[in-house]
């Protein structure tokens, strides 16, 4: 996803920001490697049926918080609706939770930025995330690794866009997870 992202936003002669970058349009081939979809849409379009794409994000949970005041999808927001996909595939949680507790928030990244902050660090990742196996080609996958692979999907959550990581930023932190 982090190279598909970084190839739209650095290995184009125009950049493309993909506008909607939701874990709906991130496809698995067979080998179930990920690749993304749908981008660049909301510029094909007029700008209030842009708008509405935009919208039918925020209503998933995907929307970037200066979206808010701002209209125009950036290669910053495309960081952040990564980092909502990420935390999806650590926590195994929905982007809103329909249905939160009263100590829940029901936005994904509040949630994991509360979990933190109250020391539920078993709400940060599904536990099956160290159940894989340990024979694998690749390095097994340790708490140690989950956490730097949170704390790299927090900082593209981050509420301020000059605080996220850039694409090629991103593919660089998650080598060296991977190492």
């Amino acid at each position: 996803m982090a190279r598909g992202l970084d190839h739209l936003h650095t290995g184009l002669q125009k950049p493309i920001v993909h506008g909607n970058l939701k874990s709906k349009n991130v496809l698995l081939d067979r080998n179930y490697l990920p690749y993304l979809s749908d981008f660049g849409i909301h510029l094909l379009l007029n700008p209030t049926s842009g708008q509405e794409i935009l919208e039918a994000s925020a209503a998933e949970g995907y929307k970037a918080p200066e979206l808010i005041k701002m209209r125009d999808a950036s290669p910053e927001t495309d960081i952040y609706n990564l980092g909502v996909i990420f935390l999806e595939l650590l926590s195994g949680k929905e982007p809103i939770n329909e249905k939160p507790t009263p100590d829940e928030d029901f936005y994904l990244p509040n949630f994991m930025r509360n979990a933190v902050l109250d020391h539920r660090i078993s709400d940060l990742y599904h536990p099956d995330l160290l159940l894989r196996n340990n024979n694998d080609k690749g390095n097994p996958v340790t708490e140690e690794s989950i956490l730097k692979f949170f704390q790299l999907a927090m900082t593209c959550c981050s509420p301020s866009p000059t605080l996220r990581p850039n694409s090629r930023r991103v593919l660089m932190m998650l080598e060296e997870i991977g190492k």
